[in-house]
């Protein structure tokens, strides 16, 4: 397909290559100076292959053929392969080449394309003077080419079938027809041949992009056969891409082969075919169809010359609006009203300089608001406001702001190139809207990495390491978090590198990861995730702000994803946070890209991000409701008991295989058995967070034992008392006697509810949701039972009054009855 030059990239390294490009033309001047001397000259030969190493990359393939030619002299030079006047040639040649290579990359920025118009007679001169022919000029044709023209709309191409059954019978006479010709054997007939082949792909191709490679390849065929067009290197190698195409065909039907430049090749054929003094037929159609006349050749050679003038152009339109501003910044216009005009020459010259300047650049916007700065300033120093105060500052702050919204669009233009079509107000707010954005989505990645850090490291810790799988699972949570600094924990790096290199000391190791853990400077998680949905938020409503609805929608998807797993307590590194992430990053990296360059391309990552993102909707629709089925939204007169939730929104077992259910049976029961223990040893301090946190944690170890079978309605369980004690120990929720009755009650619950899980058929699905709904209800309202807090009636159906003295209450405010 047709390759793009990415201007983004080029921007980051621009700066590097022109630097290497005059670092070589000092080495090679050096070198002139003393040619027995070869170290200067092998310095060149380095840098150019820097820069044309980097042309390669940025996929800038006609300048590279400027930086390759100039290899070549460099290698002939060091060889000494050219000699006298020769190479005296040569080394013109490549200073000549130095001086046009910056210019050359400034008119690929500017332009955004890589149309090699001004490179022919440079790469050309050097190929002369070291014996090598010239290049065609076709390489180096340029001309705008709309897309989809000499493409049949709303058509389709062939059967595949019947593609690849013509494309066998064309194939072996393509080559032979096409070599014939261009061995210079009967030509006219062979190329008749090839056109009629070509016309034959054309059909079978329709409305897709080979069928204007095809249309041309007819003209290009009938300019041959009439002596119109000579062979050369580069039309061999169309008519090479032809028969590669046809092979394509022949294995892949109707499949358009993605390997093939097609701009490219069509944009060399139409060099042929604007060149063509006569205008046969098929020529005649071609030119008509692509808009080629007989200035196009012309045109294609001064594009180049163009657009350096048009940034000529601007640049001193800018230089004379800045003095025009450094002239109104160092006086005073309410004083000007009585000056002369002769005063103020100065200052109107320069606005009318830059008028005809961005008149002839094409930006009659522009020169039509300087016009009116013009005649402001000239009706100023003519003293038209002296008697009228308000017109004269009506006519001070129009001659402030039309200069000023000048200078800043032709300021913008000029970094961001000519051809830009955003105003510098819409870049300024789109700039000021993702710079604070990018602040916000850091912090929302420190803190999202910060949660599946700490996870994968108390999961690493849940019991020590035993051979080699739970040792490296164990250094790549730690690694996870030593790599961030270089610095400290010098023990534990000494651990982390014996283990790496299989000298591991698991005792060692363990207990210094444990001591590790317990000194991390940890954010609770609840509160992390809150920061981090509020955040997203955020950045979803600038976005949309900012005109950027498809990236605030792809992040409102992300916050409302990281919502749900959140009240459902599974954010974890699984398939869904990597879609959460994947939408993420493709919007960072296409904010980054529209920021260094906003005529950039980047609908790729918005499509990604937004496939993601739906997918990310898939998951959420899946996840666990959470405190959602426990709290009526109507209000707590629904009540609060199990049956107030829809049956619809409570989490559902999954197919367990029996060796997976026999293992979460067993798992379960330690677990169960620890939980009892901890239980009694807390109630009589209930102020040891230690306790509680090894309570929190045998939930959590229950939860994800639970979720990891399928045994979805325990894992419930195990979530909700584990967000409960995660409320109790972020401060948010008392460890009272209430909290102690109903964590008493859950786990006194647990082992006949593990037992009864053993039967499938008996296991108590009621019990377990009323015990699950009540935790939720806690953690959310600081009771388990909505209508624990409601005034209670006395016999007269009153509630009790509401203080010492009072005739009101929550249910009879005063005067109502």
């Amino acid at each position: 397909m047709t390759s793009k030059t990415d201007i983004v990239s080029l921007k980051w390294v621009i700066g590097l290559m022109n630097k290497q490009a005059e670092n070589a033309e000092q080495a090679l001047v050096e070198y002139s100076k003393d040619m027995s001397q070869k170290k200067p000259l092998l310095q060149c030969m380095w840098a150019v292959h820097q820069i044309t190493s980097t042309l390669r990359a940025l996929g800038i393939k006609k300048g590279e053929m400027l930086s390759i030619e100039m290899e070549r002299s460099l290698n002939f030079l060091y060889k000494d392969r050219v000699q006298g006047e020769r190479r005296k040639l040569t080394m013109g040649g490549l200073m000549q080449a130095f001086k046009i290579l910056p210019a050359y990359l400034a008119h690929v920025q500017t332009s955004r394309l890589d149309t090699g118009q001004g490179l022919e007679q440079y790469v050309n001169d050097l190929r002369r003077w070291v014996g090598e022919r010239p290049r065609p000029q076709a390489f180096f044709f340029h001309m705008d080419i709309p897309e989809g023209l000499g493409i049949t709309a709303g058509a389709s191409p062939a059967s595949d079938e019947e593609i690849r059954s013509r494309a066998n019978v064309m194939l072996a006479l393509y080559l032979e027809m096409a070599k014939s010709a261009l061995r210079k054997r009967n030509v006219g007939e062979s190329m008749k041949t090839v056109a009629r082949i070509a016309r034959k792909m054309q059909s079978l191709f329709v409305g897709t992009e080979p069928e204007r490679f095809w249309f041309t390849q007819v003209g290009l065929c009938e300019g041959i056969a009439g002596g119109l067009i000579v062979p050369d290197e580069c039309i061999a190698q169309v008519f090479k891409t032809g028969a590669f195409m046809i092979k394509y065909a022949r294995e892949n039907g109707g499949e358009v082969d993605p390997s093939v430049d097609y701009n490219a090749y069509l944009q060399q054929m139409l060099y042929y075919i604007a060149s063509c003094r006569a205008k046969p037929v098929h020529i005649a159609n071609i030119r008509e169809v692509f808009g080629i006349d007989d200035n196009t050749l012309e045109e294609s050679q001064r594009g180049l010359i163009h657009i350096d003038a048009l940034v000529t152009a601007l640049s001193s339109a800018l230089e004379h609006l800045n003095a025009a501003a450094d002239f109104i910044n160092a006086n005073d216009l309410n004083a000007i009203k009585a000056s002369s005009e002769a005063d103020g020459a100065e200052v109107v010259d320069h606005v009318e300089q830059a008028m005809f300047r961005l008149t002839a650049a094409g930006h009659d916007a522009h020169a039509d608001s300087l016009q009116s700065v013009y005649n402001k300033l000239q009706s100023l120093y003519r003293g038209d406001y002296r008697n009228d105060e308000v017109k004269l500052d009506q006519a001070i702050t129009s001659i402030v702001r039309g200069i000023v919204d000048v200078k800043l669009d032709v300021e913008y233009k000029l970094e961001h190139g000519v051809c830009s079509s955003f105003s510098s107000r819409e870049f300024e707010l789109r700039e000021s809207v993702v710079k604070a954005t990018f602040g916000q989505m850091a912090l929302v990645e420190n803190h999202l990495h910060a949660i599946l850090r700490g996870k994968a490291l108390a999961n690493a810790l849940k019991r020590k390491p035993f051979g080699m799988e739970d040792t490296l699972k164990l250094t790549h949570a730690l690694h996870r978090y030593l790599n961030k600094t270089d610095k400290g924990h010098a023990e534990l790096r000494k651990a982390v590198f014996d283990a790496d290199n299989g000298e591991a000391d698991l005792d060692l190791l363990y207990d210094l990861a444990c001591k590790f853990e317990a000194q991390l400077d940890k954010t609770p998680e609840r509160k992390a995730m809150s920061i981090s949905i509020q955040l997203l938020s955020e950045i979803a409503g600038a976005l949309t702000f900012a005109g950027m609805e498809r990236e605030g929608n792809v992040m409102e998807q992300c916050r409302r994803w990281l919502e749900a797993a959140s009240k459902a307590g599974c954010v974890h590194e699984d398939e869904a946070f990597r879609c959460f992430a994947d939408a993420f990053a493709q919007i960072e990296l296409h904010l980054q890209r529209t920021l260094i360059d906003p005529l950039d391309d980047t609908a790729h990552m918005i499509a990604f991000a937004e496939q993601r993102a739906a997918e990310l909707d898939r998951y959420g629709a899946e996840l666990s409701a959470g405190a959602a089925v426990a709290v009526p939204e109507t209000g707590a007169e629904e009540t609060a008991s199990v049956a107030a939730a829809p049956a619809r929104n409570y989490v559902e077992d999954r197919d367990i295989p029996p060796e997976f259910r026999e293992v979460f049976l067993e798992e379960s029961e330690e677990i169960v058995e620890e939980l009892a223990r901890l239980m009694t040893v807390w109630e009589l301090d209930p102020e040891a967070n230690d306790h509680l946190k090894d309570i929190r944690r045998h939930f959590h170890t229950f939860k994800g034992n639970g979720r990891a079978v399928g045994a979805n309605v325990l894992g419930e369980l195990g979530w909700s008392a584990q967000d409960l004690l995660d409320r109790v120990l972020d401060g948010d929720i008392a460890p009272d006697d209430k909290l102690q009755a109903l964590l008493r009650d859950v786990v006194d619950a647990l082992p006949g509810l593990v037992a009864s899980f053993g039967d499938a058929a008996g296991f108590d699905v009621t019990t377990t949701r009323e015990l699950t709904n009540r935790c939720f209800r806690m953690a959310e309202n600081g009771v388990d039972d909505l209508a624990s807090d409601m005034p209670q009636l006395d016999d007269a159906g009153v509630p009790p009054a509401t203080g010492p003295g009072s005739e009101t209450s929550a249910l009879h405010p005063a005067g109502h009855s």
